[in-house]
């Protein structure tokens, strides 16, 4: 990749999808006509120079020449809401986890305790995220229109000024090819969950009944914490490797076949203890069968029955999803960069 195609790229993945094309068009000519016809490597880094910073080319090229955060101080405003947000979203879990955990008296179903804790938080973050947003744009519109062009932000790290020279850095990833952090993210959630789920099946996965006014009250558990906990070491040992994964694709941040086949051997791992744990014959917690049969009014036998398609189908769909998921990675894998 030459510094015009890198130089083009910065310009175009700043502006809408629909003018990408006619805009690298336009540019590559105007950066052409720029150009001597026998031209070097330092003609083109002069021309790009003369050019300018690719934040600010992109903001010429869209059709609202006003913004409310210009160009000038837009890298440093979303560097800003980049290392403010998460931090205040953290700050926001952690608060509503504490103060849920020293709140509960016992009293009451535990999942009936998670689900209003869930619920306040996803409040309280998109309030959160809200007012920092509202605050930071505040802010910077008004260090800006009274002439501070140059804002300057302790914590975060001085870019230098832009040169063409930076053009050596860029890599063009093919954007199916990238693991976003958002996926990242809820990797480490999904795991957190499932940990928290696996060693706590016997007080969440169970039979509820309603009572005072609405709220739930745990009866019994459908599954056997025993013969849960007696994969415990190899589950921790998944658990760890899925960790770890996600922390890889974390730091490369994009598909490769290393990445690709490690998820295949974690994916058959996770396939293989879920199959085993499944078909142990006191998986299903016994006294909940005559339970459930009293309730539906049926037999017993029938019970068993329902519980064993079920559980055939639910490891049919886990052997079906994560084929998908290491063919999905395979084939991202396999795409090849931009040149």
């Amino acid at each position: 990749m030459n510094l015009i195609d890198a130089y083009i790229h910065e310009v175009t993945k700043r502006i809408r999808k629909d003018k990408r094309e006619d805009t690298s068009l336009k540019l590559k000519s105007t950066i052409e006509d720029m150009l001597p016809e026998d031209y070097s490597e330092s003609d083109m880094k002069e021309v790009l120079k003369k050019l300018g910073n690719p934040v600010e080319v992109a903001a010429s090229y869209q059709n609202t020449p006003r913004f409310l955060i210009s160009p000038k101080v837009f890298d440093t405003y979303i560097r800003t809401i980049k290392l403010v947000v998460p931090w205040a979203i953290l700050i926001t879990v952690i608060v509503q986890m504490i103060e849920s955990i020293v709140l509960y008296n016992g009293e009451g179903a535990l999942l009936t305790a998670i689900i209003k804790t869930i619920s306040l938080t996803i409040a309280h973050i998109i309030s959160v995220i809200i007012y920092v947003l509202f605050w930071i744009t505040v802010t910077f519109i008004i260090i800006e229109r009274s002439g501070g062009n140059n804002i300057r932000i302790p914590i975060l790290k001085e870019h230098p000024e832009w040169t063409p020279d930076d053009l050596t850095k860029v890599k063009i990833i093919p954007k199916e090819k990238i693991i976003s952090r958002n996926e990242n993210i809820f990797s480490l959630l999904g795991i957190v969950i499932f940990t928290f789920v696996y060693f706590n099946a016997n007080h969440l996965l169970g039979i509820y009944t309603s009572h005072n006014k609405g709220d739930l009250k745990f009866v019994m558990p459908i599954f056997n914490q025993d013969v849960l906990l007696s994969f415990a070491p190899i589950v921790l040992f998944w658990i760890a490797l899925s960790v770890a994964l996600t922390l890889w694709k974390m730091k490369t941040g994009q598909w490769t076949m290393l990445i690709a086949v490690a998820n295949t051997l974690l994916q058959c791992i996770g396939v293989i203890v879920f199959i085993f744990i499944v078909i142990h014959p006191d998986f299903i917690h016994r006294p909940a069968i005559p339970y459930i049969a009293a309730i539906t009014e049926t037999t017993s036998a029938k019970i068993f029955v329902a519980i064993d398609r079920i559980l055939f189908i639910s490891i049919a769909i886990t052997i079906i999803a994560n084929a998908f998921d290491i063919y999905s990675g395979f084939k991202k894998a396999k795409i090849r960069k931009e040149l």
